[in-house]
């Protein structure tokens, strides 16, 4: 079963004791192509907060309750990690907080009046190194984040140029892996809507906004027209590329 990113945003969320929240965003890891957190919106709707939800909390959706469960209590998401805690790339502003290796060790630790042995003022820093290391990992990890709702509008591009640009994303629940990347193809073939299986993507230039495919434009033209997303799971996929278009 595929979702739309679309449908899915529509949904609430049933946390283990009770309906609570709706789904703001869908954070993904831009090397996998697979979702990492969903941005839940909690509270009343000019009071409440974000708060995320690991991939690995998230059920199976509820397409007749048009709701997504999720193995947490509505106390245990209200207080989650808040949405900034895991900010996707684009909205990052890093700042690296290293402790220099001098050779040597002081008895005392800068900016506290605190005196220690060399012995322990080393483990202290040893300490402070290793937490480093786990903030930088994280970090690493972060850059990786994107954010569905950020991504939406950024350009397509085949070898020759644009071809469109993203609309939406239809995710697979069972592992929540994004297997699509919906593409409005604008002017140049007015009226629909392409569905580009994240295997073909090549690379992503972020910071300009375009993700380039390896597909070409007559490719694109001759996808069979869809029109549910049913239909992608039944098209021909070795002789269309993986794509499939349905009207806009």
């Amino acid at each position: 079963m595929l979702m739309s990113f679309h449908d899915l945003r529509s949904y609430g969320i049933h946390a283990t004791d009770k309906q609570t929240g709706s789904i703001n965003d869908f954070y993904f890891d831009d090397h996998e192509w697979r979702l990492r957190y969903l941005v839940a919106h909690t509270g009343f709707f000019l009071t409440g907060r974000e708060t995320l939800v690991g991939a690995a909390r998230l059920g199976t959706p509820d397409t007749e309750r048009m709701e997504l469960p999720i193995n947490l209590s509505a106390q245990e998401l209200r207080t989650a990690e808040p949405g900034e805690a895991h900010q996707p790339a684009n909205a990052q502003r890093h700042a690296t907080h290293m402790l220099p290796d001098t050779g040597f060790w002081a008895p005392y630790l800068v900016a506290t009046e605190l005196f220690y042995t060399p012995s322990r003022a080393q483990e202290l820093m040893a300490e402070t190194r290793d937490e480093n290391d786990t903030t930088e990992a994280e970090d690493y990890q972060d850059m990786k984040l994107r954010s569905m709702v950020e991504v939406i509008g950024y350009k397509i591009a085949e070898k020759d140029g644009d071809v469109g640009s993203v609309c939406g994303f239809l995710i697979d629940p069972e592992d929540w892996t994004l297997q699509h990347v919906v593409v409005e193809t604008g002017h140049w073939l007015p009226g629909r809507r392409v569905a580009i299986t994240t295997r073909w993507i090549e690379a992503a230039d972020w910071h300009e906004q375009r993700i380039h495919v390896e597909v070409s434009r007559q490719e694109i033209e001759e996808a069979p027209t869809l029109d549910t997303v049913d239909d992608l799971l039944i098209s021909p996929f070795e002789r269309y590329g993986a794509l499939g278009t349905w009207p806009a």
